[in-house]
C-alpha cells in the first residue's frame, strides 16, 4: 500500500523515454559468506533475484551458492574478493556485465568490528575497520549509484547498526563508522529523492553471527541486556524495505524502533556511560 501511495512521488524526477536495457538486474550482496549476509542471499533468492556474492571465502561462496542453487532457479554468481583492493567496484562490474546482468540493487554488507579497546589496538586494525566500514561503502555506492540514476530505476542498501545512533566507548571507531553510514544513508537518499533511486540504511541490533566473538562481545554485558535478534529477521526487513522504498531508516523489528527513538533523545552526558557500562569487556 505505501508503495502504491508513494510510488510517483519517487519517481516524479525520473527522465522519459529511457531506453530499454538488454542486460538483466543483479543484485550484488558483500559479506555475504555468513551470518546477516548469508540470510539476505537466501531471503532475496526466494523472492527471484538474480544474485552476485561476494566475500574473500572462495570455499564458503561456493557452498553458499551451491545450497541456493538447490532452492532457486535463479542465477547465483560469486566473487571472491578483497573490497579493500584497488578498483573493487570496477572488477564487480566487469564480471556482471560479462555473464549478461547489470548491477541494480547494491547491499553493502560488508563490516568489521574492533578487536579491542582503543588504546589497546594497532593503528593498522583500526584503520582496516574504518576503510571497510566506510570506504569501500561509499566506493561501492559511488560506482553504482550513477547508472541506476541514469536508468530511474534501482536501489543501495547501507547495513548499519542500532548502535550508530550512540556514542560506544569501547567500540567507539565501529560504531563511529556506522554512525558515518547513518549519517551517508540519510543525506544521500534526499539527493536522489524522486528519481526512481531508493537509497535505505538497516539498523539491526546484537544479531546471532559471528561477530560478537571476533570482537569479545562475549566478555561484556550488552549481549545480556539487549539479547540477539536472528538475521533471517534483518533479512525479512531488509526485503520489505526494498519491496517499500519508502523509509531511508530501517530497523527491524518494534523494540528496535522504541530504543532507537531513546537513543536520538537521551542526552550524551547520560547515554555515553551507560553504553561504556554495556559495550566495557569484563
Amino acid at each position: 500500500m505505501v508503495g502504491v501511495i508513494f510510488g510517483p512521488w519517487r519517481r516524479r524526477n525520473v527522465p522519459s523515454g529511457l531506453p530499454t536495457l538488454e542486460t538483466t538486474p543483479l543484485t550484488v550482496i558483500t559479506g555475504a559468506t555468513g551470518g546477516i549476509g548469508e540470510a539476505l542471499a537466501y531471503e532475496l533468492a526466494d523472492a527471484g533475484h538474480h544474485l552476485l556474492l561476494l566475500g574473500r571465502n572462495e570455499a564458503g561462496l561456493r557452498a553458499l551458492s551451491e545450497a541456493l542453487k538447490e532452492k532457486s532457479d535463479k542465477t547465483i554468481l560469486t566473487l571472491a574478493v578483497d573490497l579493500l583492493s584497488e578498483d573493487a567496484g570496477v572488477f564487480i562490474e566487469t564480471v556482471a556485465q560479462a555473464k549478461g546482468f547489470h548491477v541494480a540493487c547494491l547491499i553493502n554488507n560488508a563490516g568489521l568490528g574492533e578487536p579491542d579497546h582503543f588504546l589497546e589496538s594497532d593503528y593498522p586494525a583500526l584503520k582496516k575497520v574504518m576503510d571497510l566500514n566506510m570506504q569501500v561503502l561509499v566506493e561501492l555506492t559511488h560506482h553504482f549509484l550513477p547508472g541506476m540514476v541514469a536508468r530511474g530505476n534501482g536501489a543501495v542498501i547501507n547495513m548499519a547498526s542500532i548502535g550508530g545512533l550512540a556514542p560506544a566507548p569501547y567500540q567507539s571507531i565501529y560504531y563511529a563508522t556506522k554512525a558515518f553510514v547513518i549519517n551517508f544513508t540519510e543525506s544521500l537518499a534526499h539527493e536522489v529523492r524522486g528519481r526512481g533511486v531508493y537509497v535505505g540504511a538497516v539498523l539491526p541490533g546484537p544479531t546471532k553471527t559471528g561477530f560478537h566473538d571476533k570482537i569479545g562481545g562475549r566478555r561484556a554485558l550488552y549481549l545480556k541486556v539487549m539479547g540477539q535478534m536472528k538475521s533471517e529477521l534483518v533479512a525479512r526487513s531488509t526485503h520489505r524495505a526494498l519491496l517499500m522504498q519508502h523509509w531511508p531508516i530501517i530497523t527491524p523489528g518494534v523494540i528496535l524502533m522504541l530504543l532507537g527513538f531513546c537513543l536520538r533523545v537521551i542526552p550524551p552526558s547520560l547515554l555515553t556511560p551507560l553504553m561504556g557500562l554495556l559495550y566495557k569487556k569484563k
